[in-house]
Order: structure tokens, then sequence, then C-alpha cells
């Protein structure tokens, strides 16, 4: 039996699929030679890709392909934001005893009530932060990547919406991750 405080804490989704996603980090690096990723921005739920994301990164600087790993932004609904609250905490500790109360939103791929650990290990290990934004800002975003040309679900657009406020202050290179297009909430 785990202590009380371990067992607080989920670890997080399957791990095999985990591994699967430390390629977004290896096409990243590879899509942008020469340059350094300052930012990648996540859309979070259990933080599966975003700890997958996180790994991959890790692997290429430790095998020296990438000068540094870029910080990492969990990008979430303001309906269900763990891991936003989480991070308002001084210590590790008190992460990952945070809870939240979900609520509806128009991102219905993302939301959950506590954050898991393998996404805060991701974003201890990357210096990286959680940002959640409203379901009008959500809209606004998808509608504004549709007139674009880009059609993603709004789980996607609350990653690009979180990107775009990072880019205004990083002025380094800043990316958004896509999950799904907007046809999925199209089709039901």
């Amino acid at each position: 039996m785990l202590p009380r405080a371990l067992n607080s804490v989920r670890a997080g989704g399957d791990p095999h699929a985990n591994e699967g996603y430390k390629s977004v980090a290896y096409e990243l690096a590879r899509d942008f030679p020469g340059r350094q990723l300052d930012t990648v921005v996540v859309p979070t739920s259990r933080a599966d890709l975003l700890a997958g994301i996180g790994r991959g990164f890790r692997e290429l600087a430790a095998a020296g392909l990438i000068g540094r790993e870029p910080r990492l932004v969990a990008a979430e609904t303001a309906a269900a934001a763990p891991f936003t609250a989480a991070l308002r905490h001084p210590d590790h500790a008190d992460h990952e005893r945070t809870r939240v109360t979900a609520g509806p939103t128009v991102a219905f791929s993302l939301g959950e009530e506590r954050p898991c650990w393998q996404g805060l290990d991701a974003l201890w290990r990357s210096g990286g932060t959680a940002v959640a934004v409203d379901d009008e800002t959500i809209m606004a975003e998808h509608r504004s990547l549709a007139a674009e040309g880009l059609f993603l679900e709004p789980s996607s657009a609350v990653a690009s919406a979180v990107a775009r406020a990072q880019a205004r202050t990083s002025g380094g290179l800043v990316v958004a991750v896509g999950t799904a297009t907007g046809l999925k909430g199209l089709v039901g």
C-alpha cells in the first residue's frame, strides 16, 4: 500500500502510448532544423501526449541532437484546469494533491479533475507551465483558424490560443500541437 500522499495522484495513461508520442518531439526537431524551439504548447487532459513529447525532447537533448529541451506548456480549458491550479501552489507535494471541479466545455476532449503525475513531471523537468482559456477564447481561436484554412477541433484550438499568447511574450519559436480535425465534433 502506498502512503496516502503518493496514492493521491494518478500516474497517467498507457505507458506504451506515451512512448509512441515521443515521435512528435522527433518530428518537431526534424521540421525546425537549426532553430531552437523555445516553447511547445500541448492540449492537455491526462497528459499522455505532453509526457511523451517531454520524453522525446529529453532523449534528443541527451543524444546531443538538440541544444536544449523546449519549455512545455499544458493548454487547458478553464472549465477543468488541474495543471493550471496545481502550479499555483508552492511545492510539488501540493501540485500532486490538487483537485478541481470539472465543468462543461466546448473543448470536450479535455477536462480532468486532478493532474496526472506524468504531466506534472514533464512540466517540472522542462521548466514549463500550464495555462487555461475560457470557452469564448477557444471558439474565437477555432473560428480564426478555420478562416485561415485550418479546421481543428475546439480542444486543439485551446493549444493554438495559448501558443499565440506565449508567442507575444516569449520572443522565441513557439509551436502549438493540434490533435484532431474539426470534423471530430461533427461526427457522432
